[in-house]
């Protein structure tokens, strides 16, 4: 019988090599070519099997090294992030970019146990900032800034 010694180990080095199995089964459905001549599975084939080879390395140390049993799940942090995705995807068309992520970053900061409003209003501005500075100025995304 195995005996887990570091369940967030174990719980990480198993995600991990799903992951890796899931990215390697999507690489394998594109040609792969050869190591001179890579086609668009190469890469991803071989991010997969670094990501396998660490996960599994973290699992089976989870096996061996003791370590902190698993804290209580928070449904309430998960549910707020997801929420600000959806805020974001119902609010840029009819908002328009900043307010979409004004209120997507607000609603995910919620999540947070250190909330604070002032330190939330500079992420805000901050993130507001990077945004538009990538996606609109250097991506030039036709996106309008409000409804």
């Amino acid at each position: 019988m195995v005996h887990i010694r570091n369940p967030k180990d174990v719980l990480a080095g198993g995600l991990f090599v799903i992951f890796a199995a899931v990215l390697a089964y999507n690489a394998l459905q594109l040609p792969l070519g050869t190591a001179s001549r890579m086609g668009p599975g190469y890469f991803p084939l071989a991010l997969a099997l670094i990501l396998a080879v660490l996960g599994a390395l973290t699992l089976f140390n989870g096996l061996r090294v003791d370590g902190d049993a698993l804290p209580r799940f928070d449904w309430r942090g998960v549910a707020l992030v997801i929420l600000s995705v959806v805020a974001f995807a119902a609010t840029i068309q009819w908002l328009g970019f900043v307010p979409a992520v004004v209120i997507s970053v607000g609603v995910s900061m919620i999540a947070s146990d250190r909330f604070r409003p002032l330190s939330a209003a500079g992420l805000i501005a901050f993130l507001l900032a990077f945004c538009w500075l990538v996606f609109i100025w250097g991506l030039g995304m036709p996106v309008r800034l409000f409804g």
